[in-house]
């Protein structure tokens, strides 16, 4: 029995790399229908056009339907892929360069920048998840929508979804772990505390034992850093939490140093990526091609297709695996309220989530770290839910990188007014 598979967001530039995802497991997913929904018709018939040329050129040729009407898209789906930026790259932009004008990072999913997305996209978030409890409430929500931990923060503590928080990030690192170990990624299992963009890997198993260990001595640190130059950039931080950062956290740990570097550079990385999206979409709509370009790469997500349809084949129950998703807390983090939604290692099998406990206890530093960035990701649903600005003040308090109220008010003021048409909850007038 096949499955129907609703992408909400699929004018998404991504899009096409979740098809090369489907058909890399065409043989044990049927995908009898994929639905493809977004809001701007335009793009979504451009990618789409091209996302079923990819599909039909590999032998596959599900039944699809394109459609900027939600309920059509969701009705009846087995799972729904959430992948929707609220006020598109021109918003990003904004998010990167006015937090620059009060000496704060600006950045899209981490600071007062992804504060920002944050109120934008929960409203939205919103709106289809009433939908996909109208249409599909059987389905499993997958969501990608930056800031993936936040956004489903409030799908799972405030719908009553079957929902899934989903990062490349996890996926990437268990890469890199495996080229240094030298072996398979299905050999290696990392133990993470972690919040979505923040926090670290703790443990990580191979051949039935935590190398990790190993791995952080300082001479297989000198050695790894030769091989890796991430390694050598992120080396303090990795002995500071006696773990494997997340990337996020060097908008924490060295902060004056990447302010200076924005400040510096000559464009945004959202800038970047309208360039980048309209040589992909230019070559999305040439009829003649039919294969993802390797310029898809330049708009990041490595490894995005392989992490969510990954974890859809154990959802479905073709492959039962481990993968590192964001969930409820429900103890693994003793720390941690249960209800908080955390990134960690869960075994996955037919509509089934089981969280692996964890053997290994963070550093002190860590565990700071994530109290009070979970404590700004709480009052953050609560401040897009409600538009109440006092609990936004309260959330940009609880963050490290926000923790300044001569700068955070004013710089928050001023990403409402330029998000006004976006926020209508903070403006009720």
């Amino acid at each position: 029995m096949g499955i129907k598979l609703a992408i909400v967001g699929a004018g998404s530039s991504y899009c096409p790399e979740l098809m090369q995802g489907l058909i890399r497991r065409k043989d044990i997913i049927t995908l009898d229908e994929l639905r493809l929904s977004d809001i701007d018709e335009s793009r979504l018939n451009i990618v789409g056009e091209f996302c079923e040329r990819v599909l039909l050129e590999n032998g596959m040729s599900p039944r699809i339907t394109r459609t900027t009407d939600l309920p059509r898209a969701l009705d009846g789906a087995d799972f729904v892929v959430t992948q929707i930026r609220a006020g598109r790259l021109e918003a990003r932009i904004r998010d990167e360069k006015i937090p620059l004008g009060f000496d704060f990072i600006g950045q899209e999913t981490t600071g007062i920048g992804g504060f920002t997305n944050a109120l934008r996209t929960i409203p939205q978030m919103e709106r289809i998840a009433n939908a996909v409890e109208q249409y599909a409430p059987e389905a499993w929500l997958i969501n990608f929508s930056n800031p993936s931990g936040i956004v489903t923060e409030f799908l799972l503590n405030h719908t009553h979804l079957k929902a899934v928080g989903l990062c490349n990030l996890p996926i990437g690192t268990q890469e890199r772990v495996s080229k240094l170990l030298g072996l398979p990624m299905e050999q290696v299992r990392l133990e993470t505390v972690s919040l979505n963009h923040c926090g670290a890997v703790t443990a990580v198993h191979a051949g039935g034992e935590n190398v990790l260990p190993h791995m952080l001595d300082s001479r297989t640190l000198d050695q790894a850093a030769q091989q890796d130059a991430w390694i050598q950039n992120y080396r303090p931080i990795i002995e500071l939490l006696g773990a494997i950062p997340n990337d996020y956290l060097q908008y924490f740990y060295y902060h004056g140093r990447k302010l200076a570097e924005q400040k510096a550079a000559s464009q945004t990385r959202g800038e970047a990526c309208v360039d980048i999206e309209t040589r992909l979409l230019s070559y999305y709509a040439d009829e003649r091609n039919r294969t993802v370009p390797p310029m898809l790469a330049e708009r990041g997500g490595h490894l995005y297709s392989e992490a969510a349809i990954a974890l859809i084949a154990s959802l479905s129950g073709a492959v039962p695996g481990y993968h590192v998703i964001d969930v409820q807390n429900r103890g693994v983090i003793d720390f941690l309220p249960d209800q908080s939604i955390i990134e960690t290692c869960c075994y996955v099998e037919k509509d089934s989530i089981r969280r692996v406990p964890l053997t290994v206890s963070p550093s002190p530093v860590l565990r700071s770290l994530l109290t009070s960035v979970k404590a700004y990701e709480t009052l953050t649903v609560q401040a897009a839910l409600t538009g109440d600005r006092q609990t936004a003040q309260q959330a940009l308090a609880c963050n490290p990188i926000t923790a300044d109220l001569d700068r955070a008010i004013p710089c928050f003021e001023e990403m409402l007014e330029q998000n006004r048409s976006l926020l209508p909850r903070f403006f009720p007038q």
